[in-house]
């Protein structure tokens, strides 16, 4: 079967890339494929989504070549991209609500055109939505609303509904998941009409009665101060001292709504990450990661893990206490933590150790210095093409996925988060790694730590599916012991 997600805006693509973390330890049951819907394709979090994703997929096919039955829980999952990976609501030309709705075709005492401009105010009409819908969800459901009208000029949704149907038929139970704020532009009005808009589509044959269908609707979660230009220039775009009465109406308004979800998850948070810079849209619009977005992840896995309710579930999580982020507050603690601790602690023990004394040997350091390294590239040499290959993908990955999760402790909103001790890893001022091994045991506060040059000592090639040697061996090798610490 296929679980198809499709993330909506800003925060839809922050959601998918701790989707990509998430599945990179094992913790999802099924391959997934994702879609990401924004009108702005320069968007900066759009394109660092993107990056983070590309980078999953290059590193999960280096771990798993030549083994698609792999063993170890690290990278086990596939992540795809859904067709082009990337769908846009406009159809070339119509980057304006006057333009996409033909509003200049009507006369001028026209009652269509009277209605426009009620609807919409003069700025609204004539903004370039190019960058997005400026934190309007009437511009943007107006937008999104159109694609029920306009399916010819949309592969991406026209595919997404014909395999769905096809998979159906196979009889195969596919599973649909949406995720976008709801207190700004793109994924306030997209999350409830694409919803609204598939579930009507399966409807229409009976379908969504066999389909999960579910989504999650991301609350205020962070706040952003203008520039003094964009305010005195009269741009329209999101304020976040209105993201509070913008949640509290669409909330309203969803209450008064048969919604044909099956679950929905709302998340967010009393204290709200102060964005540092701020952008009304393009690649400057980029926003850190933040810990709510792991929750997200992991309400994805509560809905792939969880059978179709028989009427709509609406599911929250809370914490004991406001100021702190703890593993007493993420669901199923244990399954989480001891899956995200080896995770990292493999990041960490690659970063610090392997990499540093592979570019070592690689530069003309004496092997025999490195037991591992005698035991795993007997047949092959780190210089070999393919070996140096793998080893930067990996190299890359970790990075990636340790910067991340330093990001999430750098308490965004005032909120102390204490998964892991990240100042052994992350130094928050100047927002870098840092990479001396002997804090790998001092990683987690709760486990107590292993030394890791024991760890190294102690690697074997036993039960892990080949290639049992190089940097793919050596990677799942260590990825094992780690495991079983």
């Amino acid at each position: 079967m296929s679980v198809y997600i499709i993330g909506i805006g800003g925060s839809g693509a922050k959601f998918l890339e701790a989707v990509s973390y998430v599945a990179a330890s094992g913790l999802y049951p099924e391959d997934i494929q994702t879609l990401l819907v924004d009108p702005d394709k320069g968007n900066g979090n759009l394109r660092e989504c993107e990056n983070t994703l590309s980078i999953y997929r290059k590193t999960q096919a280096c771990i798993n070549r030549d083994n698609p039955d792999n063993n170890i829980a690290w990278m086990i999952r596939k992540i795809s991209a859904f067709e082009s990976g990337l769908w846009s609501p406009f159809t070339e030309g119509k980057v304006r609500i006057r333009d996409a709705f033909k509003y200049d075709s009507y006369p001028e005492n026209n009652a269509v055109k009277h209605l426009f401009d009620v609807l919409y105010t003069k700025e609204e009409r004539d903004t370039d939505l190019k960058e997005g819908f400026r934190g309007r969800p009437s511009i943007g459901a107006g937008i999104m609303s159109l694609l029920s009208q306009e399916q010819k000029n949309q592969e991406n949704w026209e595919t997404l509904i014909s395999k769905i149907k096809d998979e159906k038929d196979a009889g195969k139970a596919p599973k649909v998941f949406l995720c976008g704020s709801i207190f700004g532009g793109t994924g306030a009005s997209g999350f409830p009409t694409l919803g609204r808009l598939i579930a009507d589509e399966l409807d229409k044959e009976s379908l969504l009665r066999d389909i999960k269908f579910g989504g999650l609707l991301m609350l205020p979660y962070f706040r952003f101060t203008p520039s003094r230009k964009d305010v005195s220039e009269g741009k329209v775009f999101a304020k976040s001292e209105e993201f509070i009465l913008k949640t509290e109406a669409a909330l309203r308004y969803y209450s008064t709504k048969q919604l044909k979800f099956d679950t929905v998850y709302l998340l967010g948070t009393p204290n709200l990450a102060n964005l540092e810079n701020f952008s009304t849209g393009g690649q400057n619009q980029r926003n850190f990661p933040h810990f709510l977005e792991l929750y997200g992840a992991l309400a994805l896995r509560d809905f792939l893990l969880t059978p179709k309710p028989n009427q709509l579930n609406i599911v929250t999580i809370g914490r004991k206490d406001s100021s702190l982020v703890s593993w007493d507050d993420l669901p199923d603690r244990n399954e989480v933590r001891s899956k995200l601790v080896t995770m990292t602690r493999f990041a960490f023990a690659w970063l610090s150790a392997i990499a540093p004394d592979l570019d070592n040997i690689r530069k003309g350091a004496r092997e025999q210095q490195y037991i591992w390294y005698l035991k795993f590239f007997r047949k092959v040499k780190i210089t070999d093409t393919q070996e140096l290959d793998t080893f930067k993908q990996i190299s890359e990955w970790v990075e990636n996925y340790l910067t991340w999760l330093g990001y999430i402790h750098d308490k965004p909103g005032g909120e102390e988060v204490k998964w892991f001790n990240s100042y052994n890893f992350w130094d928050s001022n100047n927002k870098s790694l840092k990479k001396e091994r002997t804090n790998f045991s001092k990683l987690v506060e709760e486990i107590k730590g292993v030394e890791l040059n024991k760890i190294l000592e102690g690697l074997n090639d036993k039960d892990i599916g080949a290639p049992k040697d190089g940097t793919v061996g050596l990677a799942k090798a260590l990825y094992k012991a780690i495991s079983q610490i």
